[in-house]
């Protein structure tokens, strides 16, 4: 009985040391839902910040289309750019401008004489002046042929004005000359060449009666 009693008090110790063990074990699981909860928030909190990341540039868009101005319409003028000297533009521009400085008529003078018409009956002196229009790349070798030629050119325009009708030499039916012209242009072209001569000029062809 002696034994027995002694293992009661045996057992009971053992309890009380267990009972502890139990007691440090509480804590532990309740710092584990704590734990649970504060994780739980961490995990939450890069969702939070990126929300409120995407809020704020949602608000900076819109805030800078509000402020900033509408788009400007591009003008011809901003669009052109200046031509740098010696460049590729330079070059362009001074090509163009030798070919306008080739291709541009000059004028030369082919005679300025008096000659006579008797075709109404009276006797009538036209003072006239004519010149030639030429390209100026011709113009040295068509000036060199009417010098060459001056006597024979001065024959063919005395002889137009002497055959032709004293109305269309006054410029009564023909105010802009056009047959003399055209019949002063038909001989030259003989003379100096088909294609060199561009258009005849007459500045003066004014009749003087010399029969009173």
């Amino acid at each position: 009985m002696a034994e027995k009693a002694e293992k009661k008090p045996e057992a009971a110790a053992g309890a009380e040391k267990k009972a502890p063990a139990k007691s440090e074990a509480a804590p532990a699981a309740a710092a584990t839902p704590a734990a649970a909860k504060g994780g739980s928030f961490l995990t939450k909190t890069p969702v939070l910040l990126g929300g409120a990341m995407l809020i704020e540039a949602v608000v900076l868009i819109a805030g800078f289309k509000i402020i900033a101005p509408g788009a400007k319409n591009a003008n011809a003028a901003d669009l052109t750019t200046l031509a740098k000297p010696g460049g590729a533009d330079d070059k362009t521009a001074g090509a163009g401008a030798a070919a306008t400085d080739t291709d541009a008529d000059a004028e030369l003078l082919l005679v300025d004489s008096r000659f006579p018409n008797k075709q109404n009956g009276r006797t009538f002196l036209y003072d006239v002046q004519i010149y030639l229009s030429v390209k100026k790349a011709d113009a040295d070798k068509v000036k060199a042929i009417i010098t060459s030629h001056d006597a024979l050119i001065q024959d063919r325009v005395r002889t137009i004005i002497a055959q032709s009708d004293p109305d269309k030499l006054g410029g009564g039916s023909e105010p802009g000359l056009e047959t003399l012209r055209r019949q002063v242009k038909y001989q030259l072209d003989e003379i100096v060449g088909d294609g060199s001569i561009d258009d005849v000029l007459v500045p003066r062809c004014i009749p003087f009666r010399t029969d009173y």
